[in-house]
């Protein structure tokens, strides 16, 4: 019984190691893509999960991301990127465009709120409005990902449906 135990928690570490590394590279495939090409690729998203046709920026998006996570496979060794497809968090590429949607500052800002916010703080009235509008961006890109209340993005663990 104990072997059973140990092979099982082998195997489990496995998985979760194959997991990572998949989610690792399709986040190096994002990161190669330009900004108008990320929010293309959660247009995509949001058309899949929609049942509509995707447009043409989103259908190049889609080409874009899939060349680049071809390209991102077999630098990390892989034949081909078979079985990547749905390694995208959709979360990721969503915070990705709000922090290239605005600045620095205001990202930093956001981020000073949110502490302010767990530690039972009053955010100065310049954080709160940055996270205001970090919050905007959010909800703007979660109705583009197709999800009907964006600030409860639930992606369900097999990709969109």
């Amino acid at each position: 019984m104990r072997n059973l135990r140990r092979r099982i928690e082998v195997l489990e570490r496995a998985r979760s190691a194959a997991r990572d590394d998949r989610q690792a590279i399709a986040t190096r495939a994002l990161n190669g893509l330009w900004q108008p090409q990320m929010e293309g690729l959660i247009g995509a998203f949001g058309a899949q999960r929609e049942g509509r046709e995707l447009s043409a920026d989103e259908s190049a998006a889609k080409q874009a991301y899939a060349e680049a996570l071809t390209r991102e496979c077999r630098l990390a060794g892989y034949a081909s990127s078979e079985g990547f497809e749905d390694a995208l968090d959709i979360r990721e590429a969503m915070n990705r465009v709000v922090a290239l949607r605005m600045s620095r500052s205001g990202v930093e800002l956001a981020l000073r709120a949110l502490e302010a916010q767990e530690e039972g703080l009053v955010a100065t009235q310049e954080e709160s409005d940055a996270l205001q509008r970090c919050n905007g961006e959010r909800f703007q890109l979660g109705r583009l990902a197709g999800f009907r209340v964006p600030d409860a993005v639930d992606v369900p663990e097999d990709g969109p449906q």
